[in-house]
């Protein structure tokens, strides 16, 4: 009897020594992010390194072992702007859906997940379509025209996805993109706007890791007064769950906005995971809560490694950026 205690004092010692090593083997593997924003102007092709946010901590990628359930936790947010509704004229852009039709440009591969539930926006002049921009971009090493999306997050600025400003396979950073805000087709409501500064992070250029998957596009002239703009909402809340918005330009369809909406169905402190068909060109979508308040929480970046599409999460430190251009 007293061997038998020996041998379940000795199991149970040794599966807390195991316990507390593999704790500790976590917190080494523990990964620092720093956000350090680099600039391009494509007036005179300046690249320089903007100030330095602070860093955090980071957990593993792994959504399942998130632990996001903690005492208490930050939200911030910022406000959209709505503006009041007006009459536009509405222009034809002709040449690109020529060269649309030719195969100048690049449609990328499909992300549906099972069947397509997305669904036509035509009403392309009412907000928040009005601050949905259909993007175009050219870079060095290719002739074709690459298609993305981006969002209006303030007068003079746009978000995306870092992909859309910066791709080393093609050169670089991109030579020159162009917004179309609510384009519909060959209709652009607003016209079009060349991006004279393009922003990613400094770890996107050394090695495009998805965790820096970010970019936003600054303008010369004030779109968002007429467009109107997002707000965006930060939360250290477990996001699983939330009702979203994710709205953009596939490449299949000529300059068209389509839409879905569905729930968050897992996140870690810079990912958000969600059931929400999504084809190339739709890269820096808003994902943004459907509560009517039309505050994103996430930029769309690319399909999961499972049976889910994914966005980079607005953090606190990525929400700080945004603000700091907004």
């Amino acid at each position: 009897m007293k061997n038998s205690r020996k041998v379940l004092v000795f199991i149970i010692m040794y599966c807390f020594l195991c316990k507390t090593t593999l704790f500790a083997q976590d917190l080494e593997d523990t990964e620092t992010i720093v956000y350090q924003p680099v600039s391009k102007n494509t007036i005179t092709g300046e690249i320089k390194k903007e100030s330095i946010l602070q860093s955090w901590k980071k957990d593993s990628n792994n959504l399942q072992s998130i632990n996001l359930n903690k005492k208490y936790t930050q939200s911030m947010e910022t406000q959209a702007y709505i503006p009041t509704k007006r009459q536009t004229t509405i222009f034809e852009d002709m040449q690109s859906k020529i060269a649309y039709s030719l195969g100048e440009y690049v449609v990328e591969p499909l992300e549906i997940l099972g069947e397509d539930n997305r669904t036509r926006i035509t009403q392309t002049t009412e907000f928040p379509n009005s601050a949905i921009c259909y993007l175009e971009m050219k870079f060095p090493d290719s002739d074709k025209i690459y298609v993305g999306t981006a969002w209006m997050y303030g007068k003079y600025m746009a978000v995306t996805a870092g992909h859309c400003v910066y791709d080393k396979s093609l050169g670089g950073w991109a030579e020159w993109i162009k917004a179309y805000p609510g384009r519909n087709g060959s209709k652009v409501p607003y016209g079009s706007y060349r991006a004279t500064v393009l922003y990613t992070d400094e770890q996107y250029l050394q090695n495009e890791s998805d965790d820096y998957d970010w970019g936003i596009l600054t303008f010369a002239q004030n779109i968002g007064s007429k467009t109107g703009y997002f707000g965006a909402s930060y939360s250290s809340a477990d996001l699983s769950g939330t009702s979203v918005v994710l709205r953009g330009y596939p490449g299949e369809y000529y300059a068209q906005m389509w839409t879905m909406s569905g729930k968050i169905v897992g996140c870690s402190k810079l990912r958000l995971n969600y059931h929400i068909d999504t084809t190339g060109g739709q890269s820096g979508s808003p994902v943004y809560k459907d509560d009517g308040k039309y505050q994103c929480v996430g930029i769309h970046i690319q399909k999961g490694f499972g049976y889910y599409n994914q966005a980079i999460r607005i953090t606190k430190d990525l929400f700080d950026i945004m603000n700091k251009y907004r």
